[in-house]
């Protein structure tokens, strides 16, 4: 059978969805999926439809949330209040920040959004910031390549440490095999960071099994 995104997608969340609840999982979901809707929307439809928890990917026309005026210093307090008064979790917040960047002031540029996306999930109580190791920046030497991204989620790790809210690092672009996702996590400190496992993402590039993944 040709397994499409799709597809996968369909009867992954399907089996995900009544084993949660069996479970007493809770569930949650990206605004990536709805930017069309407001932040009084988002918390009426998690509501609604009995989610518990969101992760923030953009807001409406605007990806980067720091741009956003519902997560301005003026509003807040007011958003956050919005979400406890829903019993919705933020639990995630998703900017576009990046490790494998060489030239200085882009890569200085990526670790200042990173850090202000952590400073805000501490004011919003979000557990979780989500960075992309993302390219290989070094095309003929691996090894370099990923000593980059290991020594960018270092910096993000020792800005997080302390404040309640961890890096996860998201297993995208040229990062996906699961021997290099291990090497730059084992060269964290312990528990300092996690990773956000998309097997179909991973599989679909590598095709590695899940029991090989999941060992690594």
């Amino acid at each position: 059978m040709n397994l499409n995104r799709r597809l996968f997608l369909a009867t992954v969340l399907s089996g995900f969805v009544q084993m949660s609840f069996k479970k007493g999982r809770k569930l949650c979901f990206s605004t990536l999926g709805c930017p069309d809707w407001s932040w009084e929307e988002i918390l009426t439809n998690a509501e609604k439809y009995a989610y518990k928890g969101i992760e923030i990917r953009g807001l409406g026309s605007e990806i980067d949330i720091l741009k956003s005026p519902v997560f301005s210093k003026a509003m807040l307090k007011e958003s956050k209040r919005r979400a406890e008064d829903s019993g919705v979790e933020i639990v995630n917040l998703n900017p576009s920040s990046n490790l494998h960047q060489t030239e200085v002031s882009k890569r200085q540029a990526n670790m200042d959004e990173l850090k202000r996306y952590v400073d805000l999930a501490v004011e919003l109580n979000s557990p979780y910031v989500r960075v992309f190791p993302d390219k290989f920046a070094f095309k003929n030497d691996k090894q370099k390549s990923l000593s980059l991204i290991s020594e960018g989620l270092q910096e993000a790790n020792e800005y997080a440490n302390g404040s309640g809210v961890k890096v996860l690092l998201d297993c995208h672009g040229d990062l996906v095999w699961s021997e290099d996702i291990k090497q730059v996590m084992n060269e964290q400190p312990a528990g300092s960071s996690g990773i956000i496992w998309d097997y179909f993402n991973m599989h679909y590039l590598t095709e590695e099994s899940a029991s090989k993944m999941t060992k690594s």
